[in-house]
């Protein structure tokens, strides 16, 4: 990509500096490049000569004048100019023959362009979505699923082979309440297990979410009975086995129309269940090396290594989340032996992970440096407040629903069958649940307002897709109308301010892409998509296509049409949205 031409050529230049004794010895890392935000500043700054100039002791604007010289030396075709600026910036200038190469590459390669090998045979388990069952699926569970999918689509755009985990609590004490609380209402309804089965998937989840509301709530006035209810879970006593697997099969299902929905699918689901007692064995083989007992419980003892303290078998002689954790590890690495295990949870668990990792590697040293958490901020719903806890929650079915009535008015009727407008209203409420999530740095909370994520003049998933299929109604135009589309020599034409901001940002997007799977943050991919689309609305708002001035102007018109398009579908797809090509 163009970033790292740039690069090299800064390499080659300090290192013949060097050479004819212009510099001292340096120690050289990465290479700061930026896109300034004023254009007239050009398409690149690097701010090299600012740090060299500290370690040679030199004027900073005097080191950078010297680089640019021997740039300057032999300066590629494909840079139109390179100048020092003060303080000490190393600023440099694409020619309009490279920008418009780059229009004419991703014309040719399509899907393909921005695909790099940054991260060839790096091995990422990427472990997200973790819904418990005899739970319904809430917006937090629903942010870790969009993230999820997102970040493994980033990551193997980049070269890495991805294996998606989902790692899901299907025993212990919200269980226990979950279905103490579901006998309880179906009594009420005089209803039994099995007539509950004529409910709908939906309505099944439903009744389980009311039942473990009341479950929680009831808790602290019937604690024995329903503690008694987890120990016998746990012991897999034969008269509640068929209540545990029928109800636990309605969890699944329910999930699985949401992991449909939103595009996703797992490599393979891990269950708690599957891996309580091999922790709690692992546990119990260290004590006395990893872990201690106290006051009746088997701990780990996190001071010791600047952490906290945590339970891992608790007196009941039951295995804790954390003791579970200890034997999902080794169960996940022997289906795919990972450079890293990317857990996508809640930046709320961040101490508990810190413990987890900790004693993990102490119980098997392999899997020192292989566990990461991508601590997720929480999803604020503008004008709600949630808790699943009290009752007071907002579904994930329940907010895909409200958000597809607000997109209602938006879908033209008069020009779409009703096949056609229900397509487009799911794909358009998918996109918005999705791009208000993602949008927002993984670590920092998501605000997700109602009104704006369906807007088609704003930073939302639909005005994405509303200007991509603004690009393929002008292509289907000049298609119909007969232009000829092959390429031209269009390097040397004048280009309007608009035609230039687009151009300029459109052979970004391989380095985006890059550094969204290096740094783990598929927001940049948004960034990018939300820029280029208000570019071309603003070129597309001030200048005629089809009916432009010159045959050339037109050819170079559509030629960014189509470019843009192209990389409006790549950024969709690696958020996991679809791109619609009608609306």
């Amino acid at each position: 990509m163009i970033r790292d031409r740039i690069e090299k050529l800064l390499r080659e230049a300090l290192n013949q500096l060097k050479k004819e004794g212009k510099l001292g010895d340096f120690e050289l890392g990465t290479i700061a490049l930026e896109h300034p935000e004023n254009k007239d500043y050009g398409d690149y700054s690097s701010s090299i000569a600012l740090a060299l100039a500290k370690q040679q002791k030199k004027n900073p604007l005097a080191m950078a004048k010297e680089i640019v010289d021997e740039l300057n030396k032999s300066k590629p075709d494909w840079l139109a100019d390179v100048k020092a600026v003060a303080p000490g910036f190393v600023n440099m200038r694409l020619s309009q023959k490279t920008l418009v190469e780059e229009l004419q590459k991703i014309s040719i390669e399509q899907s393909a362009y921005g695909k790099n090998a940054a991260l060839g045979g790096k091995r990422f388990m990427i472990e997200f979505a973790h819904p418990n069952t005899h739970k319904e699926m809430h917006i937090g569970h629903m942010r870790t699923l969009v993230t999820g999918e997102a970040l493994s689509r980033v990551l193997e755009f980049s070269g890495a082979k991805v294996f998606r985990a989902n790692y899901q609590g299907d025993i212990g004490p919200h269980v226990a309440k979950a279905i103490w609380g579901t006998q309880k209402i179906l009594e009420e309804r005089a209803m039994s297990w099995e007539s509950a089965e004529e409910m709908n998937s939906m309505e099944k989840a439903h009744l389980l979410g009311q039942g473990y509301v009341r479950g929680n709530q009831a808790y602290e006035e019937h604690k024995e009975e329903i503690d008694a209810l987890n120990k016998k879970l746990y012991a897999r006593a034969q008269e509640l086995q068929d209540v545990y697997e029928r109800t636990r099969k309605w969890s699944l299902e329910y999930y699985d129309l949401f992991y449909r929905r939103f595009d996703t699918s797992f490599d393979k689901f891990y269950f708690e269940s599957e891996v309580a007692e091999k922790g709690k064995q692992i546990v119990q083989e260290n004590l006395g090396k990893v872990f201690e007992r106290s006051e009746g419980a088997v701990i780990f003892d996190g001071e010791k290594y600047g952490l906290h303290k945590r339970v891992f078998i608790t007196k009941d002689g039951n295995p804790t989340y954390e003791a579970k954790e200890i034997a999902l590890a080794p169960l996940q690495y022997a289906d795919f032996p990972f450079d890293l295990n990317v857990h996508v949870v809640a930046n709320e668990q961040s101490g508990y992970f810190q413990v987890i990792f900790r004693a993990l590697e102490l119980v098997d040293e392999k899997f020192k440096g292989k566990e990461y958490h991508l601590a997720m901020g929480m999803v604020n719903l503008v004008g709600k407040k949630i808790s699943s806890r009290t009752g007071v929650v907002i579904t994930v079915d329940g907010l895909l629903d409200e958000v597809k009535e607000l997109l209602s008015p938006l879908v033209d009727n008069q020009k779409h069958n009703e096949k056609e407008i229900e397509h487009i209203k799911e794909v358009c409420t998918v996109a918005a649940v999705k791009y208000s999530v993602l949008h927002t740095d993984t670590k920092s909370n998501a605000m997700f307002d109602m009104q704006k994520s369906v807007s088609l003049d704003g930073d939302s998933g639909p005005y994405l897709l509303y200007t991509y299929a603004r690009c393929k109604s002008v292509l289907r135009k000049a298609e119909e109308a007969d232009f000829n589309l092959k390429q031209r020599d269009l390097k040397e034409m004048p280009y309007t301010e608009e035609e230039r901001a687009l151009m300029r940002l459109a052979y970004q997007f391989p380095e985006v892409a890059r550094a969204a799977a290096e740094k783990f943050a598929p927001h940049l991919i948004c960034s990018f998509a939300f820029e280029i689309a208000q570019a071309y609305n603003a070129f597309y708002n001030k200048h005629k296509i089809l009916q432009a001035e010159t045959e050339d102007q037109k050819q170079f018109r559509l030629l960014l049409t189509g470019a843009t398009a192209q990389l409006l579908k790549n950024s969709l797809r690696l958020l996991g949205i679809q791109a619609l090509e009608k609306m």
